[in-house]
């Protein structure tokens, strides 16, 4: 494993890895809406590997599975 990635990221390093304003990822650990670190109340750290599956964890199915999946539902009648 990259040592790299076990890394702690700074807010501004996880932003910019994100491709989000400092602002913006802010915001989100205020709201709870993505998994960070304050180990001494004071500045906020990230994982890169739970960002990344923070990034992933909401996928969206196209419409060509989504059509798929009603043939499987339409013939399973």
């Amino acid at each position: 494993m990259d040592s790299t990635q076990n890394k702690p990221l700074t807010i501004k390093e996880a932003a910019d890895y994100l491709g989000l304003a400092v602002a913006t990822l802010y915001k989100m650990t205020m709201r709870g809406t993505i998994p960070f670190y304050k180990p001494s109340g004071g500045r906020v750290y990230f994982k890169q590997e739970e960002l990344e599956a923070w990034v992933f964890s909401k996928r969206t199915s196209s419409t060509a599975e989504l059509q798929a999946q009603a043939l499987t539902i339409r013939k399973g009648r």
